[in-house]
């Protein structure tokens, strides 16, 4: 069971400025501090000075391309052990990229313990959701979306429940699905 604070990562590179204010946003409805680091800092080096108890950690690039140290960030979040959050774009008519699905099912292959994932922006198709058969966690829209406080808010309170008392996901389900 992972327990702590998730590390926030982009399913892919995203762009800074969305990645940015989704985290800071998390943080805020958590009540927590934020910690930032780029893909091109050493996994271990970050890993090791930073705990699961000490806040959020947001990773800044592609978390499954190699490293100049040997291996991915993935790999090294899963030798350690660390629980995930994956941060995913949305498109204005409520699709995905396949970007999500994919680094999901990498978390799975290498074993990464993940909360589950959020969709950033865009619209949020609640049954498209539902029917994808991943574990959904919320949706973040843009800042001068109606609904941006309330989805920040519900997420926050997922995570405040979930984080130190559920395992991490393994199939469909979301807080806000």
């Amino acid at each position: 069971m992972s327990k702590g604070f998730p590390l926030l990562l982009g399913a892919g590179p995203l762009p800074e400025q969305v990645m940015r204010h989704a985290c800071e946003a998390i943080a805020q409805a958590w009540v927590c501090a934020l910690q930032s680091y780029e893909c091109g800092e050493s996994p271990q080096k970050v890993l090791a000075s930073t705990t699961s108890t000490s806040g959020l950690v947001r990773l800044c690039g592609d978390a499954a391309q190699f490293h100049n140290d040997g291996g991915s960030w993935l790999e090294a979040i899963a030798d350690w052990r660390r629980p995930v959050l994956l941060l995913v774009p949305g498109e204005d008519n409520g699709s995905i990229s396949g970007s999500g699905p994919a680094y999901a099912a990498l978390c799975r292959e290498l074993k990464v313990p993940l909360m589950g994932l959020v969709q950033l922006h865009g619209g949020w198709d609640r049954s498209g959701r539902r029917q994808d058969g991943q574990p959904w966690r919320g949706w973040i829209p843009a800042a001068d979306h109606p609904d941006h406080n309330d989805a920040v808010a519900t997420l926050g309170l997922w995570l405040q429940r979930s984080t130190l008392s559920r395992p991490t996901a393994t199939g469909a389900g979301s807080a806000q699905a």
